[in-house]
């Protein structure tokens, strides 16, 4: 999972939940990360209503879900809500995917 992400401009690898808040400006920016507290764990943080968001992309199980659906990969995940502007859901949160924050090469 870790090597097709790293291809994904919104990508940013192993970064903490502050870090990541500041990279979010606008009402639908969105990043996906790696936690720094659980490794393994891919976290999708936004900007929804003014305030950050962090929706955790994988269940205890390893499997990449929402509330409603499964997916092959965190990629899938984000292209399919994109493409279909559909908000993510995910534990009683509602976030929507408008502009891909890309990481600085």
């Amino acid at each position: 999972m870790e090597e097709q992400l790293r291809r994904e401009p919104w990508y940013h690898g192993k970064m903490n939940r502050k870090e990541a808040e500041k990279l979010l400006k606008v009402n639908g920016d969105f990043l996906v990360r790696e936690s720094t507290t659980t490794p393994g764990q891919y976290v999708l943080t936004g900007l929804q209503g003014g305030q950050p968001k962090h929706l955790l992309l994988v269940d205890p199980e390893g499997v990449v879900r929402t509330k409603d659906h499964r997916f092959e990969s965190v990629s899938h995940l984000i292209s399919y809500h994109m493409d279909n502007h559909l908000p993510i859901i995910s534990a009683g949160s509602e976030m929507c995917l408008q502009q891909p924050v890309e990481r600085r090469l």
